[in-house]
């Protein structure tokens, strides 16, 4: 799964002015058993050993801490012997409308299994919370909530992945900042059909495909979004490489308000 590429949070006022607040990259903690029961306990939150819900720190701030359970998020505080609960937000009833694949499906998305124009078989998967929080001004953050795609065929596949960006509001309330966002794609297709393919091309019988981006903060209420859009080729492939970049501004909560380049999403 391709992600954001992120740098780590710096808050400081050096001579030639105020930093510009970046995106928080919650670092992954270890959790002892004792930790593990106690978090469970107070965010009345699964401790099943399947359970999936992780403890993040905050970069910088050795104290500050998040969970993350499926579409629950809990702020927290350490103290010398527990945690202490600041703010938590449910996303569980929020319902991203205008989220639509870009690489896969015209038309929104639907909670069930679809098929693309070609018969190929596309699941949209359950929502998840990307573990980074975005500014959103000097003060408040973002948290994308994500949808994931996934197409299967034969000798290949995709995966991709569109963003919302609800903003953290205290007594667990959100507001939507930014919809529908292309967030990230990674799609491998098959190149070689014949012997005479398999023999020229060895083990690079696929053409791959990855979307990347970076969110650069600019102002309040406003991002540069930039794109990183690279097609390497089978030798036995008859597409044509790429490696192209695109930035948007990104200050108008409009479904559309990135459209990639059609060259990207055709095949």
């Amino acid at each position: 799964m391709l992600k954001a590429l992120l740098a780590g949070c710096v808050f400081s006022f050096p001579a030639f002015g105020y930093a510009k607040p970046q995106p928080l990259l919650l670092k992954q903690q270890k959790v002892t058993q004792a930790q593990r029961e106690s978090l469970c306990t107070q965010l009345k939150i699964s401790c099943h050993p399947d359970a999936t819900w992780q403890l993040y720190q905050v970069p910088n701030h050795s104290k500050r801490h998040y969970v993350i359970e499926k579409l629950k998020l809990f702020e927290l505080e350490e103290n010398p012997q527990s945690y202490q609960l600041r703010n938590d937000w449910d996303f569980s009833a929020y319902q991203p409308l205008s989220q639509t694949p870009h690489w896969t499906v015209d038309g929104p998305s639907e909670k069930e299994d679809l098929l693309d124009q070609h018969g190929n078989f596309i699941r949209a998967d359950a929502l998840h919370l990307y573990p980074v929080l975005f500014p959103i001004n000097d003060t408040d953050y973002s948290i994308a909530l994500i949808q994931r795609w996934d197409e299967m065929y034969s000798g290949g596949g995709m995966t991709e992945e569109v963003a919302d960006f609800l903003q953290l509001k205290p007594q667990g309330k959100y507001q939507q900042i930014f919809q529908n966002i292309p967030f990230s794609v990674s799609r491998m297709i098959r190149a070689c059909f014949s012997e005479q393919d398999y023999a020229a091309s060895g083990e690079h019988c696929h053409d791959l495909e990855k979307l990347v981006l970076n969110i650069e903060y600019l102002q309040a209420n406003t991002w540069r979004m930039k794109y990183h859009y690279i097609r390497t080729l089978s030798p036995s492939s008859d597409q044509s490489p790429m490696n192209q970049r695109k930035n948007y501004v990104l200050k108008v909560n409009t479904a559309d308000a990135i459209q990639l380049p059609s060259a990207w999403t055709a095949y």
